[in-house]
């Protein structure tokens, strides 16, 4: 049973690189695709069958449950079964995540546990897209409405690669300085690891934030400029809108 464990996880390794890190496809679409194709064995044996069914459900827990960890071990060097069996050990012996939100009657939903303190209206968001493409921000051929709704919302297990640090960096800035998002967005991206650096083999800390928004403060550029321009026109056409 563990072997195959480890064989699944494997295949997972293998996609993730390739399917996430290489072509930027969404984590969350990445782990249903592989669930969905693992599904059935070829094996008429009923201990086998269900042998396979309680490996794709650990593997299925390990991907969305303990996400950020099985993406460290992806990306490491050291990849091997010892690592994978610690992993299993760990998701084993760990609670398991609390329950989605729950949408109320009145449209409302409960703050997540992470929160950018942020409501943007669709042209706002489609704003910031154009922007994030404009620019090139991230690892992706073109940013859409999902990526960004998933990154502002904090979602689990969510993440993205970031193509200029810099750059990104002033965006978040551009949304604060417009008090669009709150100043705790940098312990938000820390803490949901939500940007990952441009190779895919780690996550972007609060401390490379940091350090980034000093940098382009003591250097600004014509695209820095361009950036802040675009965020406070977002700002600029809701006071118009409101007039």
């Amino acid at each position: 049973m563990a072997e195959e464990l480890f064989e699944l996880l494997s295949e997972a390794r293998e996609l993730y690189l390739q399917d996430v890190i290489a072509d930027g496809k969404r984590y969350s679409r990445y782990v249903d695709d592989f669930i969905n194709s693992h599904r059935y064995i070829n094996c008429n044996s009923v201990v086998c069958r269900n042998c396979h069914e309680m490996n794709i459900h650990i593997a299925k827990g390990l991907l969305t449950e303990c996400a950020h960890l099985i993406q460290s071990l992806f990306v490491a060097a050291d990849f091997s079964f010892e690592k994978c069996m610690e992993l299993r050990w760990h998701y084993n012996r760990s609670e398991p995540l609390p329950p989605p939100v729950k949408h109320r009657a009145d449209g409302e939903t409960k703050a997540p546990p992470l929160s950018f303190g942020c409501n943007f209206t669709q042209e706002q968001m489609t704003g910031i897209v154009s922007c994030a493409n404009t620019y090139h921000l991230f690892c992706v051929s073109e940013v859409c409405i999902e990526d960004m709704e998933a990154l502002f919302s904090c979602k689990e297990g969510f993440h993205i690669r970031v193509n200029n640090l810099r750059h990104v960096v002033i965006l978040f800035d551009a949304l604060l300085e417009n008090s669009f998002i709150q100043s705790r967005w940098q312990s938000v991206l820390d803490k949901g690891r939500f940007l990952q650096s441009k190779d895919g083999t780690r996550f972007i800390t609060a401390s490379n934030l940091s350090s980034a928004l000093s940098a382009v403060r003591n250097n600004k550029t014509a695209v820095i400029y361009s950036i802040r321009r675009a965020i406070s026109q977002l700002k600029e056409s809701v006071n118009k809108s409101t007039m």
